[in-house]
């Protein structure tokens, strides 16, 4: 069946299992639509599709050449044989809601190949609902067949964080001369990474900041291992989850240069993570995160309505208001379900 604007979001999850990418388009767009009903039918569609065999994080400060070096990364992954998709996120839009991708993913060596499926992701300021919509991407590209996705962000704070979390492999863009190596550490950039890239290898001070890198990673070797932090301290203890130390690389997207060497530690990292207790444990928690980023979003909308005049909780702001009950014991009266 091929997708023509009249079939279900089931339908349309249908298609993309039989490899239909028209179908996987439109079934994303329906994710992403501002139609809250809508946007809930496709997920639920999307539920019913698995997750790629390989996810990778791409994030990094912009001016760090991560358009270009994803172009690299995606050949790579092709002349492996496999099929890629490509999420690029823009969380930085709140108050518009418009995309500032731009020219940001130019991808021109493989906006014709069939074996590749680009997509641009805006958030309108909604980090919880953008973490569900990509996550459901991910079904919607891993459903119709897509073996490797890449997620790319342009790493400017929390929201693309979470969403960057959904990757099975995070690998962190820096670059020499942007002024921000000394900022390094203090961007909590050490606790996202599990392999670090660092771009634009010809110029000066690359090398400076391959071992500055590597001298934080030894330092802070605790901090490092993002799927033990992911778990939790005390679940990574219990379980005895080993640790894993992220490589750092000296590469070139332009020169197309350290390929073999991102193909081996991504392959490694996979591996890593394939180890039974540790992927099942890491399963779980993405899906416990999964259900909070949902819930949360869907009270804060059904909260924000019944707050408003006439609405169930109306009366509540009004006697915060007008200071005649604290807020702390108005959160606890719609926790506990009173008026």
């Amino acid at each position: 069946m091929s997708a023509s604007g009249n079939e279900t979001s089931q339908q349309l999850a249908d298609a993309c299992a039989k490899g239909d990418r028209r179908a996987a388009s439109r079934l994303i767009t329906r994710l992403e639509s501002t139609d809250r009903a809508e946007a809930l039918e496709a997920s639920r569609a999307a539920s019913t599709l698995p997750l790629p065999k390989q996810t990778i994080g791409l994030t990094g400060p912009p001016g760090a050449g991560k358009s270009t070096l994803l172009d690299y990364l995606v050949g790579l992954q092709r002349a492996l044989g496999k099929k890629v998709g490509v999420v690029a996120v823009d969380p930085s839009s709140p108050f518009t809601g418009g995309a500032l991708l731009g020219d940001r993913i130019r991808m021109a060596t493989h906006r014709s190949d069939s074996g590749v499926f680009i997509r641009s992701m805006g958030s309108r300021g909604a980090s919880g609902g953008l973490a569900a919509a990509a996550s459901d991407t991910l079904r919607v590209l891993g459903g119709a067949g897509f073996e490797c996705v890449f997620i790319e962000t342009v790493g400017a704070g929390q929201t693309e964080t979470e969403v960057v979390s959904l990757a099975d492999s995070v690998c962190v863009v820096q670059v020499p001369g942007l002024g921000d190596d000394i900022q390094l550490m203090k961007m909590g950039i050490l606790e996202i990474a599990d392999v670090f890239l660092v771009n634009k290898a010809d110029r000066p001070g690359a090398l400076e900041l391959k071992e500055q890198i590597e001298l934080a990673l030894h330092e802070s070797p605790g901090e490092t291992c993002r799927a033990r932090r992911m778990l939790g301290a005390a679940v990574a203890r219990a379980h005895r989850v080993p640790m894993w130390t992220p490589p750092v690389l000296l590469v070139s997207g332009l020169d197309r240069k350290g390929g073999d060497e991102i193909v081996k530690a991504l392959a490694d990292h996979l591996a890593y993570l394939a180890a039974p207790e540790l992927s099942a444990l890491l399963r779980r928690n993405r899906t416990a995160r999964e259900i909070a980023w949902r819930a949360t979003r869907r009270f804060g909308e059904e909260l924000g309505h019944a707050l408003q005049p006439g609405g169930a909780h109306a009366a509540l702001a009004d006697a915060c208001a007008e200071g005649t009950l604290k807020l702390p014991d108005a959160i606890d009266r719609i926790l506990e379900g009173r008026p």
